[in-house]
């Protein structure tokens, strides 16, 4: 369609209005090849107009699983003048030059000259922003019914191990995963790492080597993505794990196709307890939004960790306070037999004696009770050594601490233990001599607490037995407090040195008191 112009040139307005259209618009002839591309086109699939014109449109726009019937469609209009899509709008999806393909609205209409054949034009809208809109609304959806399922399950105390497996198979789901795992954090004598839960969600079975490979390993700050994770404290996307150098199991996990990795840090309190990891294809959703979904769930199943910290701290003071009645008889034995060799009189045994029942009443309620609050160091001490009678064979040197709530359940359980252990196992016909020195340490960053009895010796040094009273040790101490211990008992004496990082036991900098 061409009018001269104010000097008599000849204009084609049609192509110019075809430039301006916002919707791409273009042309096939009957052996479908290219005859028009305006500018929209060249931006919405990537060719340019002059590598556009005389190309076949199937080998520029159309998907693969498509082309079989295009062509079809091509030679049946061509034969017969009828073609079923013509002038409708058809949902479909095209490509582009990079092979990306997205969703797309088209229009296409035959337009005949008198004796030729005919060509074919098009209008092409892309659906791509009506598709992520909707795309983000069905994963709001989705994310709501999962948080409302996560927190029914936290009413109904599900195991930790069903709630987070339930959540790792759940964000698979969303984010078209194929596998993933939590990592806990646990503390030893000597140090703190990441090991396996053994809690794994695995969409297929042929990811099994990877179950087996992580579980033999740990990680420490900085080591590997769950190290990194624990390091940063942030969300860590590797987006190519099979040549990451920082990811360790790459091996394994490029055997049996798995090359994405996103791994998330599980924060309660303050403190990192816990790794999430998920892994996936080039195929997996790795977006923005679904990353904030992962942090959400992250949240959830800190809150299901707490659940089962608060859980496993009721059990083990169910266990402990069972402990303490079967020692109930041992050391009220070596109390009475304390107070009736210093008693001058029965009415002095009976109010030492009454005395010492109070305190140890004292020390159970600074262990429970007051757990609640902050505590100073000493007082937690003080109370929980309620169970020994001669107070003033105590030395006791500890800075002046404000304890955080957190730990002073954990502190008492220990020193209780302690004195429990001196009445059962020391010479109570002598008394009970302790000596308690604590100072801080590692340019103060833990605290170092030192208790002695001199009285309390053997010949030969041997081993300690793995009791109730080791296991409530070992999981105050590194468990709880994150600090590690020695026991030391020879001819010198018994020794117990404990070191327990500030930030798990001070509500403060203990030189601001």
């Amino acid at each position: 369609m061409n009018y001269p112009d104010s000097q008599g040139e000849p204009v084609d307005h049609l192509k110019s209005l075809f430039d301006r259209a916002l919707d791409a618009v273009v042309g096939m002839d009957s052996s479908g090849a290219v005859i028009a591309w305006n500018t929209a086109a060249q931006e919405m699939f990537g060719w340019s107009e002059r590598e556009a014109l005389g190309a076949l449109m199937a080998d520029l726009i159309v998907p693969n699983q498509h082309r079989q019937a295009h062509a079809q469609g091509l030679e049946h209009y061509n034969r017969t003048g009828h073609g079923p899509v013509l002038e409708q709008k058809i949902r479909i999806t095209a490509t582009r030059r990079t092979g990306a393909e997205f969703p797309v609205e088209l229009s296409i209409f035959a337009v005949h000259d008198q004796g030729q054949p005919a060509v074919f034009y098009a209008f092409i809208r892309s659906l791509e922003l009506e598709a992520a809109f909707h795309r983000s609304q069905d994963l709001r959806a989705s994310e709501a019914t999962l948080l409302l399922n996560l927190g029914l399950k936290l009413i109904d105390d599900t195991p930790f191990d069903d709630f987070a497996r339930y959540a790792l198979e759940q964000v698979c789901k969303l984010a078209g995963l194929d596998a993933a795992h939590v990592f806990l954090k646990r503390a030893d004598i000597s140090a703190e790492s990441l090991a396996s839960a053994g809690i794994w969600y695995l969409q297929n079975e042929r990811y099994r080597p990877v179950v087996d490979v992580t579980s033999r390993m740990t990680f420490g700050r900085g080591e590997g993505l769950p190290g990194l994770a624990w390091q940063s404290g942030e969300l860590q996307v590797l987006s190519d794990i099979v040549r990451n150098p920082k990811f360790l199991r790459r091996q394994v996990f490029s055997e049996v196709g798995l090359t994405r990795a996103v791994s998330l840090p599980v924060i309660e309190g303050g403190e990192l307890r816990a790794v999430l990891e998920f892994f996936g294809t080039s195929a997996s959703r790795l977006d923005d939004e679904i990353l904030q979904v992962l942090k959400t769930v992250g949240s959830q199943v800190g809150a299901a960790i707490q659940k089962k910290r608060a859980a496993e701290t009721r059990q083990l003071l169910h266990r402990e306070m069972v402990h303490r009645l079967g020692n109930s008889l041992t050391v009220l034995s070596s109390i009475y037999q304390i107070c009736s060799r210093r008693a001058a009189s029965k009415d002095e045994l009976d109010q030492s004696f009454l005395s010492r029942i109070a305190a140890m009443g004292q020390a159970n309620r600074m262990s429970i009770l007051e757990a609640e609050q902050g505590v100073l160091l000493d007082r937690v001490i003080v109370g929980a050594l309620g169970v020994l009678p001669a107070q003033d064979d105590i030395l006791l040197d500890v800075p002046p601490m404000m304890i955080r709530s957190e730990a002073v359940m954990p502190l008492s359980l220990v020193f209780n233990e302690l004195a429990t252990n001196a009445l059962k196992y020391g010479k109570a016909e002598l008394g009970v001599r302790v000596s308690i020195q604590g100072r801080v340490v590692q340019d103060e960053s833990e605290l170092e607490i030192e208790w002695i009895e001199p009285d309390n010796r053997v010949v030969e040094p041997k081993p300690f037995n793995e009791g109730f009273g080791s296991r409530l040790l070992r999981t105050m101490i590194a468990g709880r407090l994150g600090g590690r211990y020695e026991r030391f008992l020879d001819a010198n004496g018994f020794r117990f040195v404990m070191v327990l990082p500030l930030t798990q036991v001070a509500a403060m900098h203990w030189e601001s008191l």
